[in-house]
């Protein structure tokens, strides 16, 4: 790869300077098609029209001018529609205000729901329960926040119901120093 780039440099460089140019040509073909605003077409008219007396400049209103009514002005620009929702039409965010945190019915009965990935809890539900090994992990446990939940639980109860057995911390085994 850095043969790649010590060798081709130079054309990386014309490459960068002919998009540039392109850009920029662009950019003045577009500065030079957008017709002048009518205000400044108004403005040009009216300078044609004074005429140098003495002094002072004054301006000269033909009869036409003098006798019809002013222009009036130009309707505002319509809102764009891309923003505008129709009666009664759904967006694709509705469903996040209401059902965020509804628990999914888990497959240990009441008071269990199934842990969805990348999700934190659903309301009410703060015991963690592992099925592989059938233990459940409480906020206290010193597991918990590395336990990735299969199923939640609202209380201890609702998980000893569903066959599941507390994390307790057993001590352990030390080598026997007789041998």
């Amino acid at each position: 790869m850095s043969w790649l780039l010590r060798n081709n440099w130079p054309w990386s460089l014309v490459a960068f300077f002919l998009g540039a140019l392109i850009t920029w040509i662009l950019l003045e073909r577009r500065q030079t098609a957008v017709p002048p605003p009518a205000q400044e077409v108004e403005e040009v008219e009216e300078q044609k029209e004074e005429v140098l007396v003495g002094a002072s400049v004054a301006p000269t209103a033909t009869t036409a001018e003098a006798e019809a009514p002013p222009a009036p002005a130009p309707p505002p620009a319509p809102e764009p529609e891309f923003s505008q929702l129709m009666d009664g039409e759904e967006t694709l965010f509705d469903h996040l205000g209401t059902d965020e945190h509804q628990a999914v019915p888990g497959r240990y009965g009441e008071g269990s729901a199934e842990a969805v990935p990348h999700q934190g809890p659903p309301d009410g539900f703060t015991i963690k329960g592992n099925a592989q090994s059938m233990l459940f992990h409480t906020p206290d446990s010193p597991y918990y926040g590395r336990t990735k939940p299969e199923v939640w639980f609202r209380t201890e109860a609702d998980a000893e119901r569903a066959g599941f057995t507390k994390y307790t911390r057993r001590p352990r085994k030390s080598p026997d120093p007789r041998d």
